[in-house]
């Protein structure tokens, strides 16, 4: 019998593969030629695990927002309409409002919107810290992936998720960093943590920051 909230898909795959989502939710990809015994009898084997990833996902925090609310720089923002600014967007930053005559608490037109708040300030960032750190890079790209922050290819190209403009400053540099970062040293190896903290000393902050914040992102 199959635990609460698991379900099980069979594909022409060689070896299985079990994910557990931030819902708790189990998630069982397993090769054709599985049986129903071999399923709960790895479902048993990773018991543990499971558990373990469902009391990480429950210990994360989500982020209340009312509704015209946004989340921007790890900050709510209160979006008010004006039909004064026509084509552009008014952000205070003091006293923490939005104006705007389009609809920014729209969930297609804010992401729009987010995403290019999101190139401009993170190539801006990317830029001074790649400059102060001696770290180059070749282009930068502004991503939506699913599972993941930033990422460096061995053509040294980063791409930052635009998801990250709804964190702390703080949160964006650590990413930015990190990525910049690997154009020197691929892997998560000692001396990639040494040269990673020589740069970022509170990169731990940031991370544990994204670990209980990055679901509301």
């Amino acid at each position: 019998m199959l635990p609460e909230n698991c379900s099980v898909t069979r594909r022409d795959v060689k070896n299985a593969r079990l994910r557990v989502c931030e819902d708790g939710s189990v998630q069982l990809f397993v090769p054709l030629a599985f049986t129903d015994e071999d399923v709960e009898k790895l479902l048993e084997k990773k018991s543990q695990w499971i558990a373990s990833k469902r009391q990480f996902f429950e210990q994360k925090t989500k982020i209340q927002l009312r509704r015209n609310e946004m989340l921007l720089f790890g900050n709510r923002y209160a979006y008010f309409y004006s039909s004064k600014y026509q084509n552009k967007v008014l952000i205070n930053h003091e006293s923490r409002t939005i104006q705007a005559k389009r609809n920014l608490l729209d969930a297609v037109v804010q992401e729009k919107w987010l995403k290019s708040v999101a190139r401009k300030y993170v190539l801006e960032r990317a830029e001074k810290l790649s400059a102060a750190l001696l770290l180059s890079y070749n282009k930068l790209y502004i991503r939506s992936q699913k599972r993941k922050w930033g990422n460096c290819s061995s053509e040294k190209n980063i791409s930052i998720n635009w998801r990250l403009i709804k964190a702390p400053d703080f949160v964006i540099d650590y990413v930015i960093i990190h990525e910049l970062c690997h154009t020197l040293i691929m892997k998560h190896t000692a001396k990639f943590t040494t040269l990673l903290n020589s740069h970022c000393p509170d990169y731990k902050q940031a991370q544990a920051w994204l670990d209980k914040y990055g679901n509301s992102l």
